[in-house]
């Protein structure tokens, strides 16, 4: 039984579908919003893991292999593609 909700909001969001191959095949999902103060949520459809990332989330060493559920090697291949994307 619920007592009470937090919050129960609905919201617009750009959704981008993506799937690209460096030396190994990435498939991510990234949905923006005005939540999260500006920051992408990131979804690894390969893993079923998660992060909302923001530009000083890419340059913390080793958050995006952590939340994504990937390899350092792999992580570098994300972050490079997410620099362009994420402002």
């Amino acid at each position: 039984m619920i007592d009470m909700f937090l919050y129960d909001d609905s919201e617009k969001a750009n959704v981008r579908f993506v799937s690209f191959l460096g030396e190994s095949r990435h498939d991510l999902t990234l949905i923006q919003t005005d939540r999260h103060y500006g920051k992408t949520i990131v979804l690894n459809t390969q893993s079923n893991k998660f992060g909302i990332i923001g530009r000083d989330d890419l340059e913390e060493e080793g958050y995006i292999a952590y939340v994504l559920g990937i390899s350092e090697d792999e992580a570098e291949e994300v972050t490079e593609f997410l620099n362009d994307v994420i402002h």
